[in-house]
């Protein structure tokens, strides 16, 4: 059971360790954090087709 247990979380740090790499755009992140005379404006949209 505790085999079990360990390839589980394992499991689940893989697979959040890979989606945090491919699917979250950590320059928009870390621009969030930066004095507000430096910041980049970040203007998003949804195409229409």
């Amino acid at each position: 059971m505790k085999r079990i247990a360990l390839a589980a979380s394992g499991w689940l740090a893989v697979i959040t360790l890979a989606h945090m790499a491919l699917n979250v755009d950590w320059n928009v992140m870390l621009n969030d954090r930066m004095p507000v005379e430096k910041r980049k404006l970040n203007v998003a949209f949804i195409p229409v087709t």
